[in-house]
């Protein structure tokens, strides 16, 4: 019995020993001083347990988290880009590093100009986006060697806009419907004559996160003739006092869901974090 016991006894100590030797090895170590890197910077969600705003992509794996309080890296999603800046350790430091951005080196052009009279509409497209017109005139967006579109837009007249998750595009107002799981979106913006939906498919792509930020990056530059302004209707809403006005404009949803009072809902103004203003419901 003793020995059991003393077996058991050493067994115990050679696992906590080897747990602890395995616990304090040493990480390698970051590259020291000013650094250049390149590839494509892609959007991430925002947490209190890391740092990073954006990750750095190269050959299509994730290689370091991005934050800078002196570039708006929001402005180079979905572009292959040269940093420079200087690597630190993330809040846990086995987690990617961080690279802090301190100026853009260069950017390559990946978007071209685009307009549609017969739609309303003008944006910023992906280069490899090709552009296929539809019968009933709308515009598929077909990555090349692709033979599914990554985005769509079509035109629906003398209909109301659906209801959905509120936001503004171009100043004006919109909905937008959203699928977890496949990653699809819907976007309605409303018109004097209906309305425009911009649909986002990106089941078939082969870097479904390098997709959102090129969606992302059009959606910020989408221009629409004919949208309907936020404040269209917003005459008797300026007469509110100033404590309702206050209270009108609490910011809403992001990472924690936060919810608006009771005859409010939610307006998104931020697509990348999910994050937007409360509205009283007219």
């Amino acid at each position: 019995m003793n020995m059991q016991r003393n077996r058991f006894s050493f067994t115990a100590l050679a696992l906590l020993f080897l747990a602890a030797c395995t616990s304090l090895t040493p990480l390698p170590p970051l590259p020291e001083g000013v650094q250049t890197l390149t590839g494509t910077i892609v959007p991430t969600t925002m947490s209190t347990a890391r740092r990073g705003t954006h990750l750095l992509r190269q050959s299509g794996s994730d290689h370091a988290y991005l934050e800078s309080s002196t570039v708006l890296l929001r402005e180079f999603q979905g572009r292959t880009t040269a940093l420079r800046g200087h690597f630190e350790r993330n809040i846990d430091a086995r987690d990617l590093p961080v690279f802090v951005v301190k100026s853009v080196v260069s950017s390559d052009e990946t978007f071209r100009s685009w307009s549609s009279t017969d739609l309303g509409i003008d944006a910023n497209i992906p280069t490899r986006w090709g552009i296929s017109p539809t019968e009933d005139g709308g515009i598929r967006f077909i990555p090349a060697g692709s033979l599914a579109p990554v985005v769509a837009i079509s035109r629906f007249t003398e209909r109301p806009l659906p209801s959905g998750i509120a936001l503004s595009i171009d100043g004006g107002r919109a909905i937008r419907f959203l699928d977890d799981i496949s990653g699809e979106q819907r976007i309605a913006i409303e018109q004097y004559s209906g309305y425009l939906e911009l649909s986002f498919t990106p089941q078939h792509e082969t870097d479904p996160v390098a997709a959102r930020a090129e969606w992302m990056a059009f959606l910020r530059s989408v221009r629409v003739k004919g949208n309907i302004p936020l404040n269209a209707s917003g005459s008797s809403r300026a007469a509110t006092s100033g404590i309702s006005s206050l209270r009108d404009r609490q910011p809403c949803g992001g990472v924690a869901g936060v919810l608006c009072p009771s005859g409010q809902y939610c307006e998104i103004t931020d697509l990348d974090q999910n994050i937007g203003i409360c509205r009283a419901v007219e």
